[in-house]
This record gives structure tokens, sequence and C-alpha cells, in this order.
């Protein structure tokens, strides 16, 4: 309980520093999202707008020649000596009357029938499809709040244009005139003249001339509106995207997910070789790997930190207690869960701590392949009542030791986490001061579940866009006893370029201080306690070394080992005595 209460209080306190939760969305959540597919966003712009550039250049030349009309409403009154005529104001419902005339069928196919568009023999389907036709490139439309109408036509001939808007215009003046004298043909000779002037005219006050314009939309319009849309329609994309995606990109996003302290990040590094460059002497083994010995081949670097953080992690866990015995794990498999789990027990072991390093994955030992090939190892022990040392490897430069998964291991993968298990971990907590279980990936949930009975805390490795929130809870939420030992998670293969790219303040600030340069002219560097060549008994001693050198120097790997006379490196060293009898 005590242990439940402590990794509770850890992960409120975690919640409170983290900022918003993986959940919320915010302004900030979504600028992130755009910067995250930038390229994206760029390129859909850029493809819309190219089209639209080829669409403008493409397509034909239209005009638009238009023709104005001015309607009056003449009313025919009476006195007792004469009769006169009065123009009366148009009132809104004869002016849409008098449109929807000039938008009549029997206007527009008269107009085309005297222009000569239409055969007046046509077919019904021909005049349909020519009355369609003609729909499509004219109208008719009332210029503001006057009696003025506008007739207006475009095609890509101007010519053509001005002849037919010009035509509707005549043959909807030809219609009114030939309303009126139907209408007069009931009064008196007298009273029919005066008749066919009453009612409805039209008076053209602009007549049709061919446009020396083009009238289609201006290209540049046309391609900014193209690049506009693609860009609102690449952000959507971009936040729907980020929103079902929900791959871990920052330490805020694992530290949210997990409830703990992110502890820091680690660079997308090379791939490891399948082999090292020299193989084991007796038992002994050199770690030459650059994937495996980053940390202390390059101090002062986000991995440096993050290892040194995970350090003080271990030392002050859970209350101050401490831990000895530490599990590194990850979701899936491919996030670097062996690559941190060796750098960590390689800083251990430079820091003048006794360490080993144990194999523990049955499903996957990495380590044991590329260590210790078919030696025996870890399940070896737990069937042999022998002591832990005839089992163990010993790195060469750092004195860091090793125990692989164990030789002759079947076809099925091993259960370590027995009974026995308690023999080694009573042998080990007397000859160590970490032991350091690389341990296979949360979906191995029964071996985890057994592990967390005699580990301290693990962490969780987390390789970064390669893992989402909803798989870690649903691993962390089957292994209730892993989460409440959780230390803290560690951010993997990162890809520096694009991480500067999520706006997360911990990767901001911890680059930042890591590109902090000195003024002064020479630095001193205080080299990690280095293994001395002398022995002490069986034990190696070791010292720290502090180098002080102009600025254009290189700083020289932390794991620079010089022995106590002569200056020579420690790797220089002859193997040991065993090895030459070995023959190897």
């Amino acid at each position: 309980m005590a242990m439940l209460q402590r990794g509770n209080e850890q992960v409120a306190s975690v919640n409170d520093d983290s900022g918003a939760g993986a959940g919320e969305i915010d302004i900030r959540w979504m600028i992130d999202a755009v910067l995250q597919r930038r390229w994206f966003i760029i390129a859909v712009p850029t493809i819309l707008m190219a089209l639209a550039a080829i669409f403008v250049v493409m397509r034909p030349a239209t005009y638009l020649a238009s023709t104005q009309l001015q309607l009056t409403n003449l009313r025919l009154t009476f006195s007792r000596e004469d009769a006169f005529f009065v123009e009366t104001q148009p009132d809104p419902a004869f002016l849409e009357t008098q449109l929807q005339v000039i938008r009549s069928d029997r206007v527009a196919l008269s107009a085309l029938t005297t222009l000569g568009l239409l055969n007046p023999q046509s077919t019904v389907q021909k005049r349909v499809e020519a009355l369609e036709a003609l729909r499509r490139v004219y109208g008719v439309d009332r210029a503001g709040q006057s009696n003025v109408v506008q007739i207006y036509y475009e095609a890509k001939d101007p010519a053509l244009a001005a002849r037919v808007a010009n035509g509707i215009a005549t043959a909807y003046m030809a219609e009114l005139q030939a309303s009126r004298s139907d209408s007069a043909q009931s009064g008196s000779s007298w009273l029919r003249e005066k008749l066919r002037e009453v009612g409805p005219k039209a008076r053209v006050i602009a007549e049709a001339l061919p446009p020396p314009h083009k009238s289609n939309v201006r290209g540049i319009l046309i391609i900014a509106a193209a690049g506009l849309v693609g860009a609102c329609l690449a952000a959507f994309v971009a936040l729907m995207w980020r929103l079902l995606d929900g791959r871990v990109r920052s330490p805020e996003d694992a530290a949210a997910i997990t409830g703990v302290r992110c502890l820091g990040q680690f660079p997308q590094l090379p791939t490891a070789p399948a082999r090292p460059k020299s193989g084991p002497i007796g038992n002994t083994f050199r770690a030459d790997c650059p994937v495996q010995t980053f940390v202390i081949d390059a101090p002062g670097s986000n991995a440096w930190h993050t290892i040194r953080t995970a350090i003080g992690a271990c030392q002050a866990g859970f209350g101050g207690q401490g831990v000895r015995f530490i599990g590194v794990t990850s979701t899936f498999a491919g996030e670097g869960r062996s690559t941190i789990a060796t750098n960590l027990a390689l800083a251990l072991a430079v820091a003048n701590h006794r360490v080993l390093l144990v194999d523990a994955d049955a499903f996957d030992p990495a380590l044991s392949a590329f260590y210790g090939g078919e030696r025996a190892g870890l399940t070896n022990y737990l069937a042999e009542d022998k002591s832990l040392d005839r089992f163990t490897m010993v790195e060469r430069r750092t004195g860091l030791h090793f125990l692989p998964l164990g030789a002759d291991r079947g076809a099925h993968p091993a259960n370590i986490w027995t009974d026995g298990i308690r023999r080694f971990l009573d042998e080990a907590a007397t000859a160590y001061d970490y032991v350091i279980f690389d341990l296979p990936t949360l979906g191995m949930n029964a071996d985890l579940r057994s592990a967390a009975r005699y580990i301290d805390g693990f962490f969780l490795v987390v390789g970064w866009e390669q893992v989402s929130s909803q798989d870690i809870q649903v691993g962390l939420k089957s292994l209730a006893p892993v989460q409440e030992r959780l230390l803290g998670t560690v951010l993997n293969k990162v890809d520096a370029a694009e991480a500067k790219w999520t706006l997360s303040a911990q990767t901001a600030f911890a680059s930042r201080q890591n590109g902090t340069k000195t003024s002064s002219p020479t630095r001193t560097i205080a080299i990690a306690p280095a293994a001395k060549a002398t022995k002490q008994g069986k034990k190696w001693t070791n010292k720290v070394l502090q180098l002080a050198f102009p600025r254009p120097t290189p700083v020289p790997p932390i794991r620079v080992l010089l022995e106590a006379h002569g200056g020579k490196r420690a790797d220089e060293t002859p193997p040991p005595k065993t090895a030459e009898k070995s023959g190897r």
C-alpha cells in the first residue's frame, strides 16, 4: 500500500507539471498538429495552385456584352374635352413581371430564330437544347432600384455576344408591341390607335457593342482561391490526422500518458551492426557499438543528461529509498529498450558503481546474441548450483558485468521469473550496486507481472512516433504492478530536426540548456570516474580525471580510461591470463 501511495503521489505531481493533458485540444495543440504536417500543408495548396494555373492558361477567352432597356408604363387618361397619356412610376411587381417576360421561352426562341441561330423547323428536342444552352450564358437583371433592365450574353466571339444581346432586346420589344396590338382590337378605330400606345414600353438606352476585354475571372484570383482552399483543406486534414493518430512526439505527451516524468530524449542513432567489432575473449567482451556506448562517448549531449537524470531517479526513487534492481521495457519491439539499458549500465559503471547488466528477454535476447553468442547465462545459472561469477562477462574498459540469457534455451522461451530467481537476486545484491534487466515488451504480460514481484523500479522506453498513446495506456492498464513502480520514461529515436517543430517546452528548454556555451578561453571537463589499470585484489579502482584544454580541441569521450602509470589507455591492457589459456 505504501508503494502504491508513493506511486499515486508521483503521478499527481507529474500531472500537475505536465500542463494540458493528451486529450485536451487547444491552440498550441492545433499549431503543433499543423507544424507536424507542414510539408503536406505546403504541398496540397501548391498542387491546387498549379492545377489552377494550368486551367487559367488553357481556358478559352469569353466576352460579355450587355444591352440596357428603360421600361415605362403608360396609362390613357380621359378628360371632358380630350384624352391624353400619363406615365406612371413602375412598381416592383411591374418590373418583376417584365423581367420574367424577357426570360420567357417565347422571347428567347424568337431571338434565336431571328438571328439565324435556330432553324424555325427544328424539332422540340432541338429547341429545348438551344434554350438550355442559351440560359447558361445569358441573364436579365434590374439595375439597382431603377427602371433600367440589363440583358447580357457571354460568348467566345465578342461580335456574337453583342448581336445576341441586342437580338433578345429586339425580340422583347416586338413582344410588347404585339401584346398592345392584340389588346386594342376590341375598341373603335380611334380608340385602337390610342390603345396601341398604352401599357409597358421599352426603350434602348445602351446598345450592346462587341466588348474589347475578356470577361473571364482574373487568373490571379482563381489561383489565390485554389491556394486558400487547399491550405484550409490540408490544415483540416492535419488536425484530423493528429486527432486520430495519437503517436507520442514530445516528452509532455509521454508524461501525460504514463503519469510519470519523462526523463529526457535519445536521438535517432544509426542501426547497430549485427556483430561487435571485437568478439569476446575468455569471459571478457568489449562494448564498441556506437549505439550502445553513445552516452559515454558524447558527454554533454541530451542523451547524456537523460541518463544522468535516470540515475538520479534510481537513487531518489520512491521517497528517497532508492532502487537497485531496475527493469527497462517498452510497449513494442524496436523502440530501443536494449539500447537504453546498455547505456544506463555503462554510465553507472563508469561512475564507479558495481553494475550487472542482465539480458532477461527470453523472447528476443538481443544483447545475448550481440555480446554473448551461445554462452551460458541466466537460465544455466538457475538450472545449476554454481556461483554467479561463473556465468558473467566483464566489459574490458568499464568493468561492467554482463549476464547473457543463457545457452540451450530450446524452442520455447524459458520462464526465468520462478522462485529460483531469489537465489540470483540474493547473490547479485551482495556483489553489485545496481542490476539492470533488459526486459520483454509490455505485451508479454505474464513475464512482466512476474518480474514486478522482484524488480524495484521500471523505466519505460517510448519510441518517438513509433507508439500511440492508446497503445501505451492499454499496455500499462494491464500491468498495474509495473505502472506503480515506473521511475520515468525515456523518449528514444528522436529526430532532432523534426522534434523542434513539436512546440515542446521541455525539448526547447533542453536544447537551449545544452547549447549554452561558456565564454572562458579554456574549459575543465570532469571525466566520469575512469578505471585504473592497477588491480587491488580482484576489483578495479577508479579516479576522477579533470582535463583542461583550449577550446578548439575536441572534447574527448567520457569513457577515456587511463592507467595510473605510463598514460596508456585501459583498452590497451593485455587480456587476462584466463583468456590466453583459453586459446582465444
